[in-house]
C-alpha cells in the first residue's frame, strides 16, 4: 500500500536520490536580496524586495520549510502542498461549521491570508519560479492560493456587518466574495460602510496581483516557445 501510494505522489520520481534543488535557508535569500547577488535593483524597488523576503520570517511556511530541510526536493514540495492545501481548507471548514465568530480562528484566518498575500507578492518581486521549478505546478498552487483568498474574504464578510444584505451563511458569503474576486459585481449585494468597502478594494487588489502574477508565469514559455 505504501509503494502504490508513493507512485500516486510521486510517479517515477525517485525521492531519495540525487539533490537537484538542494534547500537554501531563506536567511541566506534575504542576504542574497541584501547584497544584489541575482537582482540589480535600487531605490523603492530594493527596500521593497527586503521588505517582501524579510516578512516571511514571521510566518510559519519559512519555518516548515526549515523543519523539512533535511528531505528530498520532491519530499519538501510535497510537504508545502499539503500546507498550502491546510491553508485553502481552512476557511472553507470555518464557513461550514459557522465558526466566523470564533475570535480565535477569525484571527489566524486572517493571518494566513497575509501570508498569502507575502507569497504572492514574493513571486512576483523574487520569482523563484525562473529557477526551472515546474510552471504547470507552480500555476495549481496558484489556484489554490485564489481559493483560499477566496474563502479567507467570504469568512471576513460573514463575520462583519459590512454589506447591504446579510451574508451569515456559507452560500452568500461565498457567492459574495467570488464574485468580487473575480470582478463581476452584479449589484445585488453591495459594501455599504467604509469598511466594507475597504475590504472589496484590498480583495479586487489581490485579483490583480494574481493576474500580474498569472502572466508572470506565462510570458516566459510564451517567449521560449517563440510566441
Amino acid at each position: 500500500m505504501k509503494r502504490h501510494l508513493s507512485k500516486l505522489v510521486f510517479g517515477s520520481q525517485s525521492v531519495k536520490g540525487h539533490e537537484q534543488w538542494p534547500h537554501i535557508p531563506h536567511f541566506d535569500k534575504i542576504r542574497d536580496v541584501w547584497h544584489n547577488s541575482n537582482y540589480v535593483d535600487f531605490g523603492i524597488e530594493r527596500i521593497f524586495r527586503l521588505f517582501l523576503v524579510t516578512s516571511k520570517v514571521f510566518f510559519p511556511g519559512v519555518y516548515l520549510d526549515y523543519v523539512d530541510r533535511k528531505f528530498s526536493y520532491h519530499q519538501r514540495k510535497i510537504r508545502g502542498e499539503v500546507y498550502v492545501i491546510f491553508k485553502t481548507a481552512l476557511p472553507f471548514a470555518i464557513l461550514y461549521f459557522g465558526l466566523w465568530n470564533h475570535v480565535g480562528l477569525f484571527i489566524f484566518n486572517i493571518y494566513l491570508l497575509i501570508e498569502t498575500f507575502v507569497y504572492i507578492f514574493n513571486k512576483i518581486f523574487l520569482p523563484e519560479h525562473t529557477l526551472g521549478i515546474n510552471y504547470n505546478r507552480s500555476l495549481i498552487l496558484l489556484f489554490f492560493n485564489f481559493l483560499e483568498v477566496i474563502g479567507s474574504y467570504a469568512v471576513i464578510y460573514a463575520a462583519g456587518d459590512y454589506l447591504n444584505e446579510s451574508v451569515g451563511n456559507i452560500t452568500d458569503a461565498l457567492y459574495f466574495s467570488l464574485i468580487t474576486g473575480a470582478t463581476v459585481g452584479y449589484g445585488d449585494i453591495h459594501p455599504i460602510t467604509s469598511d466594507g468597502k475597504v475590504l472589496v478594494m484590498t480583495q479586487l487588489i489581490s485579483t490583480l496581483s494574481f493576474l500580474i502574477l498569472f502572466f508572470n508565469f506565462f510570458a516566459p514559455r510564451a517567449q521560449d516557445r517563440g510566441v
